[in-house]
């Protein structure tokens, strides 16, 4: 059986850097504050009127706050998440701990916690006791923490990265390099902001490089009437390295990799888990580690030795393109793969 639930060993690690939680005398509700130095996307979980609920997305710019909830807190507990946006170079970071709730695209108000019922992806969220406080605040940090205004400059210089200019350490700084990454950015975009560093600047930097990262990578698109279960495994740096699952409901994609291709080939694997059991709908001879959970595994051998199962994935050759969809359907119990040219 293949699930999310979080497993000792088997789980991919998801707290990625320092949470902090503290009350607030603000107005009353529930704000969230982005002091690190990347564009996230976040949620909030919580249980009223004899329900579970789930709400996002909210994007938190760098060095900025806003609210999520803006009621009166009654509950005592609630539980938060957050993730880098996809424009960002590198892997997702993620502020996720072990509570499981449904997440949507776009915005989205879920209720309950039966993901698969409402098609809905799953989360990770991080438990916060609020006690009797009617306020609270919760700030995202980065191990080596930011204050509001360097959060806003380190953002900029991270989106410049993403964007292909050159700013200097990503130290919150205003120094000569980062300004004139920024000058040589608003020429290109034809922009005329009176401020050298602004949220207008921030969205606008956000907007291109999230509008890159869909134009590269590998998508898993599921084109079969049934639920998929799908796992990517490829050589990283040398290394061998496995990922998964993600699950596809019938006619969803789902980008696994957002950075530009580096390798020729990389190898894929779906099945169906029904009532009826395991229907492997791409698989061939490429053995790699897989687990009962979600799971991000460095090497390919003794998979058995490591408390991890060996399943055989199929090798998908995509010569020296940057992006690549794979659409895996029931032909031959293989995936047919369609090349996407930048």
């Amino acid at each position: 059986m293949v699930g999310w639930a979080k497993g000792v060993g088997a789980a991919l690690a998801l707290i990625w850097a320092v949470f902090c939680a503290a009350g607030s005398d603000a107005e009353a509700g529930y704000d969230y504050c982005n002091n690190t130095s990347y564009v996230l996307r976040s949620a909030i979980a919580y249980y009223a009127d004899g329900q579970w609920t789930s709400r996002g997305w909210w994007t938190l710019i760098p060095g900025k706050c806003r609210s999520v909830l803006p009621q009166d807190l009654r509950n005592g507990t609630y539980y938060t998440y957050a993730e880098s946006v996809p424009g960002h170079v590198g892997g997702i970071k993620y502020f996720a701990g072990n509570e499981r709730f449904c997440t949507g695209v776009g915005y989205f108000t879920l209720y309950g916690r039966n993901c698969g019922d409402q098609h809905a992806e799953e989360g990770y969220f991080i438990k916060v006791e609020v006690g009797r406080e009617r306020s609270w605040r919760t700030t995202f940090t980065e191990p080596t923490p930011f204050t509001s205004d360097k959060a806003q400059i380190a953002g900029v210089q991270r989106l410049l990265v993403d964007n292909g200019y050159d700013p200097g350490q990503i130290d919150g700084n205003l120094g000569l390099k980062t300004r004139q990454a920024i000058a040589a950015f608003k020429t290109a975009q034809g922009l005329k902001l009176a401020e050298l560093v602004s949220e207008e600047l921030l969205n606008a930097l956000a907007e291109v490089a999230n509008t890159k990262a869909e134009e590269q990578g590998l998508d898993f698109c599921n084109r079969t009437v049934e639920p998929l279960w799908t796992a990517l495994a490829y050589e990283e740096e040398g290394a061998a390295r496995s990922r998964g699952w993600w699950k596809l409901n019938p006619g969803e994609c789902s980008k696994v990799i957002k950075d530009t291709l580096t390798n020729q080939s990389y190898s894929v694997f779906a099945l169906i888990d029904g009532d009826g059991g395991e229907t492997i709908v791409a698989g061939g001879d490429d053995v790699y580690c897989t687990a009962e959970v979600k799971f991000d595994i460095e090497g390919r051998e003794d998979c058995d030795l490591r408390g991890y199962d060996a399943k055989g994935f199929m090798r998908v050759d995509i010569g020296k393109s940057p992006s690549w969809t794979q659409n895996f359907t029931f032909t031959d119990t293989t995936a047919l793969g369609s090349q996407v040219v930048n």
